[in-house]
């Protein structure tokens, strides 16, 4: 039986792109994101910073990303993000800006200017849009035309799809699906046999990992899992002071089991409240 590490951690979507032995399978994620047809795909891709682990950090990460140029001289930053950010679309178009604006030397210039695709993977829904996959550019507002060409940017949204295993129509949904559940395999599915997909199941599969490098991702496993608990804490301490605010503010008006009913809190809570503020 065979282990899948989760392709959403940190170390392991580096593992996954950002490896120079494996760039085909970067490729057909790229190709199928950006829907490329024949002729237009993604025929070779160069590592801006290529992955090493052993001189990673990679617990100080909070968003990781991996960065590439094409053969046309196009830049990618590809983005995975685990944890709920509400600024993360002001966030992505700050720094694909940031990667646009550095491509120059103070004596270049603007000619050379190369666009900048930016795509995200979220663990969590950021738009209003029902589809998983949302395309953003800088359009004309009358005419539509794509005339400022040098920003595009794709946010794939995990929770937004919904496919079954059967249903995988297109490559992308095999990726979309890969990443989504990858963890919960104990082997290849064999609808993605013959793909670059079944090459990333090969990858992250636990048993091709070092010791060390599992004792690394166990902990970037539980420093997420600590996160999500420290925002689950806080937000119970932020409902339960809420919940005695406007215990207090009944307390003068109404019975202590009313209030209770009212607030949520137990009677007991409410005569301990009572009584502080007697």
């Amino acid at each position: 039986m065979t282990t899948f590490l989760d392709p959403k951690v940190d170390m392991v979507f580096k593992k996954l792109f950002a490896t120079n032995t494996h760039t085909d399978v970067l490729m057909s994620f790229l190709n199928s994101v950006l829907g490329r047809e024949e002729g237009e795909k993604i025929a070779q891709v160069d590592l801006n910073d290529p992955y090493n682990n052993s001189e990673t950090d990679s617990l100080k990460w909070s968003i990781v990303d991996v960065r590439c140029t094409d053969q046309r001289g196009r830049q990618y930053i590809i983005e995975m993000q685990f944890s709920r950010d509400d600024d993360y679309a002001a966030r992505s178009q700050y720094y694909a800006s940031l990667a646009l604006s550095r491509q120059l030397a103070s004596s270049e210039q603007y000619a050379k200017l190369v666009p900048v695709i930016f795509i995200s993977i979220l663990n969590f829904n950021l738009f209003k849009t029902k589809d998983c996959l949302s395309k953003h550019l800088i359009l004309d507002a009358k005419t539509y035309a794509h005339e400022l060409a040098h920003l595009e940017f794709y946010f794939i949204e995990l929770n937004k799809f919904n496919k079954e295993i059967s249903d995988l129509a297109t490559i992308f949904d095999k990726w979309v699906y890969f990443f989504k559940y990858a963890q919960t395999f104990h082997h290849v599915p064999s609808e993605f046999k013959e793909s670059a997909v079944e090459k990333a199941f090969e990858i992250v599969a636990q048993a091709r990992w070092k010791l060390i490098d599992l004792e690394l991702y166990d902990r970037q496993v539980d420093a997420v899992r600590c996160q999500k608990s420290q925002l689950a804490s806080a937000i119970r301490e932020g409902m339960e002071k809420k919940q005695l605010e406007i215990a207090r503010n009944f307390l003068d008006i109404l019975d202590v089991e009313t209030v209770a009913k009212k607030t949520g809190l137990t009677v007991e809570q409410v005569e301990a409240l009572k009584k502080h503020n007697s």
